[in-house]
């Protein structure tokens, strides 16, 4: 990637996403960003976390948030299929880790 376009690509993804593009969790809260999602994720229940992320109905909502708000086409790759909330964590956070 080009180091402009890799620096705008790194300004959407540590940034906000514009209120209208929010991830609604079943829980209640609002995530605008990565890092918001990193800190949700480290905190709530496993029930939670299985209602977004399972096998029984192939959903991983974080992931296609990922893809289709921050245009992040990569990590959300690398998210599909991990189940262990733990990893799931550590994946963004190192995905972060690159931009910062």
């Amino acid at each position: 990637m080009v180091f402009g376009m890799r620096m705008a690509f790194a300004g959407l993804l540590l940034s906000d996403c514009p209120a209208e593009k929010a991830f609604w969790t079943t829980d209640g809260v609002t995530i605008r960003s990565l890092r918001g999602l990193c800190t949700y994720l480290e905190g709530v229940k496993p029930e939670v976390f299985r209602y977004h992320v399972n096998k029984d109905h192939n959903k991983n909502d974080f992931a296609d948030w990922i893809r289709d708000v921050f245009e992040d086409q990569e990590l959300a790759a690398r998210l599909e299929g991990v189940l262990d909330k733990e990893k799931y964590v550590r994946i963004i956070r190192k995905s972060l880790k690159q931009f910062e």
